[in-house]
């Protein structure tokens, strides 16, 4: 059993009611799923850590947390997915948090922490309320590197490594949660996978997942330290060890994001004759055109000071929460501007198919990576297998385009059909771009010049 984002938990009923929310433009009763970043409090210090830059050591009080999963629960929460700005497991209250999400039957789909203060207690009441997965960053290999990329004390590795088999000791037989051991190549641990594939193996885990460490917002990370193409090469004979060695085991779960290394990697396996597992597979209705993201009526991220975010990847310095659960109720938030925009914005994607230039003229609340395609991987994980939803989904957005997106209709009908047409002609959309590039820059200088002669009328 592993996490897939809360969908395993959604019934036909809250599909359908997704679906036409979507198509009527109005807000679900309340996300489905949330992930919960109550605390951003870390123990460690990652020098790759994402969350860094929004980290401010906050955390959502007990009493605040109760309100919240309650408030949320009564919208129609099924499941959470517990990380953040800190680590999960760090937040002075977790097992009464735990507890309180037991007591209101809120499935936990996923865990992911960096092990340190995954005690018996709570190992326990993870296998009791049979979370679905739990994902450690153990990210290296031996305690010295471990204080380098964590900037912690070396014995916290010892430390990690007992609770991991602790918890698999207390599951025992038993299929939940899936335990995940993680860990992150730079450039002084991407020739020692095979040292992680083993530690991983020998833990006894569900799951080895290697990853590669990226840039972070705001340059933060040390360049010389990133990976690049060329060092594709040096670890291709590493890793056809390793892929060879998991030939029967089918513990691997690699996929890398710099070029060069995704293709170096399925040319080992076409050698090697090893198919790896689609563990996200898409359903025959499934169409490009109608896989847009949802999250606007699913679900949401709440921070340790409370703000409410559309997804973990939109929690950066950039991007404004769109509410705040202190600062009113969770429906309060969730049918707030901020959500409501979302959701105008997120449909009117929908609308067009795709077929849409991103522009932040045009969108405020949704970012690139939630416009155009193949940008953002969450959003294409979880939910194409999912033959039903959208057989619905796209017979639902049929009967939507056809009445709001035409030349013939309102202003804002013909302006989507105008829209999907630059779209659809590349050579017209490169005159677009030209035509108002050389409007931009006759308006420039007819601006240097008025005033210049308004300068020469002064003197």
């Amino acid at each position: 059993m592993r996490a897939s984002h809360g969908w395993a938990h959604v019934g036909q009923q809250r599909k359908r009611e997704i679906i036409e929310a979507i198509v009527s433009g109005r807000a679900t009763s309340g996300p489905v799923h949330a992930e919960l970043d109550l605390t951003d409090r870390c123990n460690i210090d990652c020098y790759f850590c994402n969350q860094m830059d929004v980290r401010s050591k906050q955390q959502v009080a007990l009493p605040h947390a109760v309100r919240v999963v309650d408030e949320l629960v009564e919208g129609g929460l099924r499941s959470v997915r517990l990380s953040g700005g800190g680590d999960p497991l760090f937040h002075r209250d977790i097992l009464a948090i735990l507890d309180h999400l037991a007591s209101r039957n809120v499935v936990i789909d996923n865990v992911t922490t960096n092990g340190v203060a995954l005690s018996p207690e709570v190992a326990q009441r993870l296998v009791n309320n049979e979370a679905r997965e739990v994902v450690v960053s153990l990210n290296t290999v031996d305690p010295t590197d471990y204080h380098r990329m964590m900037q912690v004390r070396p014995d916290l590795f010892e430390r990690v490594l007992q609770n991991i088999r602790h918890l698999l000791a207390v599951r025992g037989e038993r299929q939940s949660p899936a335990v995940v051991v993680q860990f992150m190549l730079d450039r002084q641990t991407y020739l020692r996978t095979e040292e992680m594939y083993e530690l991983g193996k020998n833990l006894g885990v569900d799951r080895i997942a290697i990853n590669q460490i990226l840039e972070i917002p705001r340059e933060r990370i040390d360049r010389d330290l990133l990976l690049t193409p060329v060092d594709a090469e040096p670890a291709r004979p590493h890793l056809r060890r390793i892929l060879e060695a998991d030939r029967d085991a089918g513990l691997l779960q690699i996929d890398f994001a710099v070029s060069g290394w995704n293709e170096m990697l399925q040319e080992v396996r076409r050698e090697l004759g090893i198919h790896p597992p689609n563990d996200f597979p898409t359903a025959p209705s499934f169409r490009e055109e109608n896989g847009q993201c949802f999250f606007a009526w699913y679900t949401t991220t709440v921070t340790g000071t409370g703000d409410m975010y559309p997804c973990c990847l939109l929690q950066t310095p950039d991007n404004k929460p769109l509410g705040n659960v202190l600062n009113g109720s969770v429906a309060s938030q969730w049918n707030g501007p901020g959500f409501t925009r979302l959701r105008d914005e997120m449909r009117e994607v929908m609308l067009l198919g795709g077929e849409v230039v991103y522009r932040p003229s045009k969108f405020q609340a949704v970012k690139r990576p939630c416009v155009e395609k193949n940008l953002c991987w969450l959003k294409n994980m979880f939910f194409r297998a999912d033959e039903d939803f959208y057989r619905e989904l796209g017979e639902a957005l049929a009967v939507a385009r056809k009445r709001e997106v035409g030349w013939i209709g309102p202003p804002k009908n013909v302006a989507r059909a105008a829209e999907v047409a630059v779209f659809r002609h590349v050579p017209v959309l490169k005159v677009y771009d030209a035509v108002r590039l050389f409007y931009l820059r006759v308006h420039w200088h007819t601006q240097r010049l008025r005033k210049k002669l308004a300068s020469r009328r002064q003197s």
